[in-house]
């Protein structure tokens, strides 16, 4: 009797180490790599920025695509800008890069409080208060006096325009 009881307490013992022995040497792997679409762009509705600092501006439009990191497109967007008076930029679409700090801006139209300007396209930075643009232009002054060309600099800080390229200027006198 006690050698089956020692045939069977052996025959235990062997059986209770089969799982151990199984676990030990199965290998893991790592689980199967799921793919999962990443999203290059991303759209915002309403979209507001903010400046914060020496240069106040402020950026609105009613959607925005962030193309990367570092670059918003805007549809529609309106760019306040807040000098001595504020300066108001429309466009129909533009590109936003938020390292340079540079608007590029397409069917664009400046309002200020005693000029209007527009242009095809053009781009305005953010830290130097300039708008640039290499296409045709045209600036109204007081509301009588214009100047075209086929390029122009608008400082709006020291309220300059340089007007590039086939300039005509037509400066009326103010009936009272």
């Amino acid at each position: 009797m006690k050698s089956k009881l020692y045939k069977l307490a052996l025959f235990l013992l062997i059986i209770s180490f089969f799982p151990f022995l199984i676990f030990i040497s199965k290998k893991e792997t790592p689980p199967e790599k799921i793919s999962v679409p990443h999203h290059k762009t991303q759209t915002v509705e309403n979209f507001i920025l903010k400046s914060s600092g020496k240069n106040r501006w402020q950026l609105k439009s009613p959607q925005a695509k962030f193309l990367d990191k570092n670059t918003v497109e805007l549809k529609r967007p309106v760019l306040l800008v807040f000098l001595k008076s504020k300066i108001t930029i429309k466009a129909e679409e533009a590109k936003f890069n938020k390292n340079l700090g540079l608007i590029h801006l397409k069917s664009v139209e400046l309002m200020g409080p005693d000029f209007w300007a527009f242009s095809p396209e053009g781009i305005y930075d953010l830290n130097k208060e300039i708008f640039k643009t290499e296409s045709k232009c045209k600036v109204i002054y007081n509301r009588i006096n214009t100047s075209e060309g086929n390029a122009c600099t608008l400082d709006l800080k020291y309220r300059r325009a340089i007007i590039y390229g086939r300039v005509r200027t037509v400066i009326r006198e103010e009936l009272k």
